[in-house]
């Protein structure tokens, strides 16, 4: 067993561990009990409620689970044996040595950043769906998939209690990059949850299958020699748990999906299976569990298949990216990668561990034209999406020069280069543009740009084309070449695949934390929003308040009224607290006819002005526009951080009449909502642009240029300084033009001192002062923002 494992030396483990020879972790002796007489053919019901008998604590929690809601039994049963009878011997094992491993082992731990709660959550969603695909793919035991799974995580706890690296500082690192967790904690802390947990399984005497899915469930295992079965078993509980972490039911509270190992898809076949179905057994079966631990699940209704697939087809294609036979390395020239058309692997690196981390569609978007740039360095280059209602191309994404006049910008179905590719979902270069018929000077003509080559793919996941990537020019002019049109073709064929995601991901957190009706915060939200003492610290200060709003006989006006009308008045009220409210004050619909407004260090004195300017508002609103006999009631409440926990209760008691809300589980087709996403997405990011103002901070510092059209150098002095632009003077000597691009650096006047390098493209020259956009800034520059922040 040892070679075919692998597993850790002892010397291993406490070189990571801290171990206590004399006090080595055990396993739950009921657990222990009914692992071993699980693959004993003639135990027998008796034997299992012996078994269970033994923890007084666990005979309890059966007996409210066979007498609650769920099993519907007509009378109570009030004996552990009838329980059994009930419930069958599978499902008393499962929630037996479910209950034991969470009381015995997962319960409690060091780490307050590691939330045992969610993190057995995840240990139970894994289990049932591990199950369910085994049921799927006729493996012969399920109710071992299910242990598997349950256990699958048991070296985190390890790394929690035991670890000598502070298992709250890994977590906080880790919830900051963009690695693997299995990768965060092998560089991190020495040693990955995989091998800790198949040593103690080991050490336990665990059946081998057992240890083997815990040792393999992040590992390559194809080389090893294990038989089918082991090789099924980690295949199962590799799949579940990937899709779990992309539903958003990880170990830690952020999405970072594993990598599938190759040999998985081969073994299981995952597009064979009907992986929906084996969500649907499982969400129903957790939510059943869910009551006894007291999970909190967002309020969807069901699972989104979209978003199930798009992750799926991402991971699909990290798994590419991370096991390719050949990876090219650093070293290699960037020349022969364009020759091959493959991308360099630091390159896929770069790109796919953002993506998979992005939140966002404008995130997705920032990370692939940032690596745009990087590689082909073009004069210009942009993404166009399809209007669904005109069939339009609309310039929705644009870098480079001339991206004021073209952002925005809706070109007819068809016309030019763009118009064909997306027409004919068909890659495209032309190396010169005079020599082209597809090509159309109105562009060219409208701003004033001279295009000479281009490069241009669709955006598309399997038949869909949703959008064009084109490249215009290189910087130093050459043209572009069939490699690079093989390279950008990956690329946006994977961001693709992250757009989607990003999109449904979206979608669904909007589902699950925001009202339909205002737009608001829901419920859902301001319960998780002042769930955890530390967070409400951080978040809202030592001392806060809230003013609860509820509107009077709100479900006699909707009798009377109609719905239209209360509606009304919802969104009237909602708009009402969005004007008077400060920039960091929050609001939550928390109820049919209740608000919440969250005011972050604010005492008693804020709340009270804050509670006559709403009242002086709502009158003003309803006395010039409506003469409805609308009232509401305000209750001010304020409080210290630390008494936080009571809140909800507090809340409770005064809506305890007010109907919670469930949004319809609706989301429209990705394809026609996501160029006004990613406006939206836009203009929050860069209130700028919507409100044609220049945002900046006036600075003082030194630095150099290099103009790249002559090779010339200087001194410049900048005077402007913001995250897309810079103002700054040079030597009227210097023949810089409008549209020239000009490397630059220089040092920041902070503690850190940090030099910034950067690429700018020339905007407007007026004697020797000149602005320029940045041209390809990275997309999280933190020192530069950090600095910004300080204004």
């Amino acid at each position: 067993m040892q070679d075919k494992l692998n597993l850790p030396s002892e010397s291993d483990i406490k070189k990571n561990l801290t171990l206590d020879d004399k006090k080595l972790p055990s396993f739950p002796y009921v657990a222990a009990k009914l692992l071993k007489i699980s693959g004993d053919k003639t135990s027998s019901l008796q034997d299992i409620s012996k078994i269970v008998e033994t923890d007084p604590s666990i005979s309890i929690r059966v007996l409210e689970i066979v007498n609650s809601a769920m099993y519907g039994l007509g009378k109570k049963v009030t004996s552990l044996s009838e329980a059994v009878v009930f419930l069958g011997v599978d499902e008393i094992k499962r929630l037996a040595i479910g209950m034991t491993v969470f009381e015995k082992m997962f319960k409690f731990g060091h780490a307050k950043q590691f939330d045992r709660l969610l993190f057995w959550r995840h240990c139970i969603c894994v289990a049932v769906l591990s199950m369910e695909i085994a049921k799927e793919t006729g493996y012969a035991d399920p109710e071992e998939a299910y242990i598997a799974g349950l256990i699958h995580d048991i070296g985190k706890i390890f790394l929690d209690i035991k670890g000598k690296k502070d298992y709250n500082d890994f977590i906080l690192e880790l919830s900051l990059s963009t690695d693997l967790v299995i990768e965060k904690e092998r560089s991190t802390i020495g040693i990955g949850h995989d091998d800790v947990g198949a040593f103690f399984c080991s050490l336990w005497e665990l059946p081998e299958k057992l240890v083997t899915a815990v040792k393999y469930h992040h590992q390559p295992f194809e080389h090893k020699d294990l038989t089918q079965e082991e090789m099924q078993l980690i295949s199962i509980v590799s799949l579940a748990n990937l899709l779990c972490w992309i539903q958003g039911i990880g170990s830690f509270d952020f999405i970072r999906p594993p990598v599938l190992a190759p040999e998985v898809e081969k073994t299981i076949r995952p597009d064979k299976i009907d992986i929906i179905k084996c969500i649907l057994q499982m969400n129903k079966e957790v939510e059943n569990i869910s009551k006894f631990y007291h999970f909190v699940f967002p309020s969807i209704s069901q699972l989104r298949e979209n978003l199930l697939w798009a992750n799926l087809k991402l991971s699909k294609a990290n798994t590419k990216y991370y096991y390719q036979e050949n990876p090219l390395t650093k070293s290699q020239d960037m020349a022969q990668t364009k020759k091959s058309g493959s991308m360099p692997s630091d390159m896929v690196l770069e790109l796919g561990k953002p993506l998979a981390k992005a939140k966002s569609i404008k995130e997705v978007l920032d990370i692939v034209m940032y690596q745009v740039g990087l590689i082909f360095q073009p004069q210009h280059w942009s993404i166009l999406l399809k209007d669904q209602k005109t069939s339009d191309m609309v310039f929705s994404v644009v870098v480079g020069t001339n991206k004021k006049k073209l952002q925005g910008l809706k070109l007819p179905k068809g016309e030019g280069v763009a118009g064909h590719i997306m027409e004919t979902g068909e890659s495209l270069i032309i190396k010169d543009v005079a020599q082209d018929k597809r090509f159309s000077v109105r562009v060219d003509k409208y701003t004033g740009f001279k295009t000479n080559s281009i490069i241009g793919t669709p955006l598309k996941t399997d038949t869909k084309i949703f959008g064009v990537i084109e490249l215009i020019n290189r910087i130093n002019e050459d043209p572009f070449t069939p490699g690079d049109l093989k390279i950008l073709s990956s690329i946006a064929e994977y961001a693709a695949i992250a757009i989607e995601r990003s999109y449904y991901n979206q979608a669904l957190t909007n589902l699950a934390t925001k009202d339909s009706l205002t737009g608001l915060k829901n419920r859902w939200s301001f319960e998780h929003a002042i769930g955890n003492e530390k967070k409400v610290l951080r978040r809202y200060g030592t001392i806060f308040s809230i003013l609860i709003i509820k509107i009077k006989r709100f479900r006699r006006i909707n009798e009377t009224m109609g719905q239209s009308a209360g509606d009304k008045i919802l969104k009237k009220i909602a708009l009402i607290l969005n004007k008077i409210k400060r920039q960091k004050d929050e609001i939550f619909r928390y109820g049919e006819d209740s608000f919440i407004l969250l005011l972050p260090q604010t005492y008693a004195d804020g709340t009270k002005a804050a509670k006559q300017k709403i009242t002086d508002a709502f009158s003003l609103a309803i006395c010039q526009k409506d003469t409805s006999p609308i009232q509401i009631d305000i209750f001010p409440h304020t409080m210290s951080a630390k008494d936080s926990g009571q809140l909800k209760n507090i809340v409770g008691n005064f809506l305890s009449k007010s109907k919670v809300l469930l949004n319809e589980d609706t989301i429209e087709n990705f394809e026609d909502s996501l160029h006004p996403i990613l406006e939206q997405d836009h203009t929050e990011a860069f209130p700028e642009i919507k409100n044609k103002q220049t945002f900046g901070k006036l600075v003082s510092l030194g630095g150099r240029f290099i103009r790249l059209k002559t090779g010339e150098s200087g001194h410049i002095r900048v005077e402007k300084l913001s995250m897309l632009s810079i103002g700054f003077r040079i030597s009227k000597s210097h023949r810089i033009q409008v549209n020239d691009f000009l490397d630059i650096q220089f040092t920041l006047d902070n503690i850190n001192k940090a030099l910034i390098k950067r690429r700018i493209m020339v905007i407007k020259i007026k004697g020797n002062y000149i602005d320029a956009d940045f041209y390809n800034p990275p997309p999280y520059a933190k020192n530069l923002g950090f600095y910004l922040m300080g204004v």
